[in-house]
């Protein structure tokens, strides 16, 4: 039996051939019935594996192509996840500027950041709109937070804005609940602080905003809150930190109040005054 076993392996060419010539002319001389028979004996013994195999291999294209198809979909489904969270983002900080209920007569003109002073403090922004839109040199800015800075410069297109944080900048202030008056100065652009007569009651927590006092910012915009005071050799003043309601490390939706500077208006009545010099 091994001489066979190893003939046949031997010359397994010319033995699957006459194998193959045999079964072909069988296949043809028999009777259909038989045909039909050794057709369905072989699909299910020697073919039936192949097909199982092909099968098989297909399923697995199918779901490499449909693997990449999902990672595509994921993809892009993940990029538009992302734009509508930002833009959730966006359309809630627009709606709580909008909230921003002004107790004065300005018209509100929303704008956008578009560039930023490179400087280490950041003394300025560059905001999109200007002349075209009706800015004017000093119109104050805002956001949901409270005061952001004042129009110093204004373009066709665009207006560069002075930040509140700017040292060289110095505001009115008031302390909502007792009244007392003075200004918001910063030496840093980091620390902020107000100087306060000494029996003033001041307490931690108080709430700081615009007096209107200074010509520019109508009274009782938001501007921060008293977070700690220090006491200072001297017998009149004291020194009250202030925390900064206005997050100018992400400022990028703002309002600019349209309305003219206050002294305009005191400086028309003063010239309409005709003096009598008897």
């Amino acid at each position: 039996m091994y001489w066979i076993f190893n003939f046949i392996v031997t010359h397994r060419r010319v033995f699957s051939l006459l194998l193959t010539s045999l079964v072909s002319l069988l296949l043809i001389t028999a009777p259909p019935v038989k045909q039909a028979a050794a057709l369905r004996f072989l699909s299910m013994t020697i073919f039936f594996p192949l097909q199982i195999v092909l099968s098989q291999t297909m399923k697995v294209r199918n779901i490499f192509a449909e693997n990449r198809r999902l990672k595509q979909e994921v993809i892009r489904l993940s990029c538009a996840v992302a734009q509508l969270k930002d833009e959730s983002i966006e359309n809630r900080r627009l709606r709580n500027m909008l909230h921003f209920t002004p107790k004065f007569s300005y018209d509100r003109l929303p704008v956008r950041v578009i560039a930023y002073d490179p400087s280490p403090t950041q003394k300025s922004i560059v905001v999109s709109a200007g002349k075209k839109e009706h800015v004017t040199m000093w119109m104050p800015v805002v956001d949901e937070g409270g005061v952001v800075g004042k129009v110093v410069q204004v373009m066709h297109h665009i207006s560069l804005v002075q930040l509140l944080k700017d040292p060289s900048n110095r505001t009115g202030v008031l302390f909502r609940r007792t009244r007392a008056i003075g200004i918001l100065e910063t030496e840093n652009g980091r620390d902020f602080f107000v100087r306060c007569r000494n029996h003033e009651p001041i307490e931690i927590g108080d709430t700081i905003v615009t007096s209107g006092l200074g010509g520019i910012y109508p009274r009782g915009l938001t501007v921060g809150t008293a977070r700690r005071i220090d006491t200072i050799r001297d017998p009149l003043f004291k020194k009250v930190m202030v925390a900064l309601t206005v997050d100018f490390d992400h400022l990028e939706e703002l309002f600019i109040l349209r309305m003219s500077p206050q002294w305009s208006a005191f400086r028309a009545e003063l010239d309409s005054i005709e003096f009598n010099n008897d």
